[in-house]
């Protein structure tokens, strides 16, 4: 008898967890924004002061690979400040890669505690485009969190922002599922500046420094004319 219930019991569980982890199901809402952080209707209107925006092929695209946390998948540490208070995105495309979905290729913003902070915000354009192909897509503006009940994403002590790429249906492990091939994002907030570095790729390389020209350098000026007829020279040498 207490074989033949632990045979119903592992039947039942198994059969629950396939129910749950089935293609198609929505893990991050049915939504375009979804959070499972705890939104406090009594706090005040979200204020934002700064925007970043990011190019999603400033570096020729974003790959999005697989399941959420996993090794392969793209993080950006784009975003410094204080507060994040909402996200827009334009003229986003997105294209799936065999039989991934356009809805499975999600992003998820939060701090420096990733998919620990309680209150991360995903992202994912092509929600209800549960097909292969693909598909551009446009938020009309930016989307302000406490606006549509969501929690603000505020920063740790160390004032930084990540942007992971994932799948919520993962297709094939260890395989590019989906790739972001146009668009900006648009994120807004308190404090937020463009961190451009090692870490990012969807920003352009931080402005060189100008170097100074000294004043009133009769030195410097003739040396500068030198270097202008000995270039002038050259070019007359090699092109006669």
């Amino acid at each position: 008898m207490k074989k033949r219930l632990f045979l119903v019991l592992v039947t039942l569980t198994f059969a629950s967890s396939v129910a749950v982890a089935a293609k198609g199901d929505q893990p991050y809402g049915n939504q375009v924004l979804y959070s499972e952080g705890v939104y406090n209707p009594n706090q005040p209107a979200s204020t934002p002061n700064s925007t970043v925006v990011l190019n999603l092929v400033e570096n020729g695209g974003v790959a999005s690979w697989d399941g959420l946390d996993d090794v392969d998948n793209v993080i950006e540490n784009c975003i410094s400040g204080s507060v994040i208070t909402g996200v827009g995105f334009d003229n986003v495309t997105v294209e799936s890669v065999g039989l991934s979905w356009l809805s499975e290729a999600v992003m998820l913003f939060s701090n420096s505690d990733g998919s620990a902070d309680p209150n991360w915000i995903s992202l994912t354009v092509g929600i209800g485009d549960d097909f292969a192909g693909t598909g551009t897509y446009g938020s009309g503006g930016v989307i302000d969190f406490t606006d549509n009940s969501l929690p603000d994403i505020v920063a740790n002590g160390d004032g930084l922002f990540q942007i992971q790429f994932f799948e919520s249906w993962d297709d094939v492990d260890g395989s590019i599922d989906a790739n972001f091939t146009s668009g900006t994002l648009t994120i807004a907030g308190t404090d937020l500046v463009g961190t451009p570095g090692p870490g990012c790729n969807l920003l352009g390389a931080p402005a060189q420094p100008a170097l100074p020209v000294p004043a009133n350098n009769n030195f410097a000026l003739f040396a500068l004319l030198l270097s202008v007829l000995g270039l002038g020279f050259f070019a007359i040498r090699r092109y006669a």
